[in-house]
């Protein structure tokens, strides 16, 4: 996760999370359906969704059609069940399908995407 300092303006590693750095998604209160940021369960259309705390963890998944402006984004399978799409930290080359990440960020505000990091480092080359 980089920061910016306040005074100088330098980017900074750190491989502590971010206070406050906690994703939240629903789960539906009849059919136990996860979901993330939705009015009605996707499911059987409740509206009694109850928000949970997730663990953080999940794995990038394929994605389609991508424009310009979302070239840093990837939709992520979190463990709990919903998908989220998320902006990843890490080198480019290691980005992508399959991949572990965890949390580092929770959205800031409204319509703002988290933050996740990888859990593995992968070679240039590809090779394991």
């Amino acid at each position: 996760m980089f920061h910016t300092g306040f005074r100088n303006g330098t980017a900074t590693r750190t491989d502590e999370p971010v206070a406050g750095s906690e994703l939240y998604f629903q789960r539906c209160q009849w059919c136990q359906t996860t979901t993330f940021q939705r009015l009605l369960c996707p499911t059987c259309g409740s509206t009694e969704l109850t928000p949970e705390r997730s663990t953080g963890e999940g794995i990038v998944s394929v994605r389609r059609g991508v424009s310009a402006a979302e070239a840093d984004l990837w939709p992520v399978h979190m463990t709990e069940g919903f998908v989220v799409r998320c902006r990843v930290d890490g080198p480019l080359h290691a980005v992508r399908p399959g991949v572990r990440v965890k949390l580092a960020a929770a959205s800031p505000r409204p319509g703002t995407e988290p933050v996740v990091r990888l859990c593995e480092e992968v070679p240039l080359d590809g090779w394991i």
